[in-house]
């Protein structure tokens, strides 16, 4: 493993598949590398109703919906996970408010994965307060404090500084990884990172 400590940001949404297997691609990586990971929140689909939406009433023709549909569980078969595919795609504005939240109280990364699981392994509507605010006391949280957190404007401003910081890179697409200089847009195969990070790890140690 290398010795060297290397800074990730990734900007994703929850909702998004591929964030999803982006999510184990860094913990792969973090098995062999030395890796600070900053997770940062974008919001794919903030016109998503508060109940959520059909996947079929999507603006998507339906041969586009189903090539991506295999192409996500082709790329998951790759990383070695299982996906419940939702029929319905949730509002995920109050996860990522909550992360935040968690982010502020040292509890982001348990927060983090039970969120991603508790939609992508379980199939269940992230976008319920009830069932967010009992993910957000599994790891710690208190449930009145998360709630005056979600009101106050700091969530949506660290959410609207997040979008920000992504487009000043000139994209609009998650899961998005910034290492060093280089920026990875996907769900890339393992090989990928893995040769962007040593490349990235060899130009800092001669610096």
């Amino acid at each position: 493993m290398s010795q060297k400590k290397l800074k990730i940001v990734v900007f994703s949404d929850y909702i998004c598949p591929f964030c999803y297997i982006g999510y184990y691609r860094v913990e792969q990586l973090k098995e062999n590398y030395d890796l600070e990971v900053e997770w940062r929140p974008f919001e794919i689909h903030p016109e998503t109703p508060k109940e959520g939406t059909k996947l079929n009433s999507l603006n998507f023709p339906k041969d586009y919906l189903d090539m991506m549909i295999a192409n996500i569980k082709s790329l998951a078969d790759e990383a070695g996970i299982t996906l419940k595919l939702s029929e319905k795609l949730p509002n995920s504005r109050l996860a990522l408010y909550i992360s935040e939240f968690a982010r502020k109280k040292g509890k982001f990364d348990e927060f983090h994965r039970l969120v991603l699981d508790s939609y992508w392994k379980e199939g269940k509507n992230i976008g319920d307060q009830t069932l967010l605010l009992t993910l957000a006391e599994k790891v710690g949280l208190n449930r009145n404090e998360v709630l005056d957190y979600i009101i106050s404007e700091e969530p949506k401003s660290e959410l609207t500084k997040s979008l920000k910081e992504l487009r000043q890179y000139g994209i609009n697409g998650v899961p998005t990884f910034i290492i060093g200089d280089k920026i990875v847009v996907g769900a890339q195969p393992y090989d990928v990172f893995k040769k962007v990070i040593e490349n990235t790890l060899r130009n800092e140690a001669v610096i």
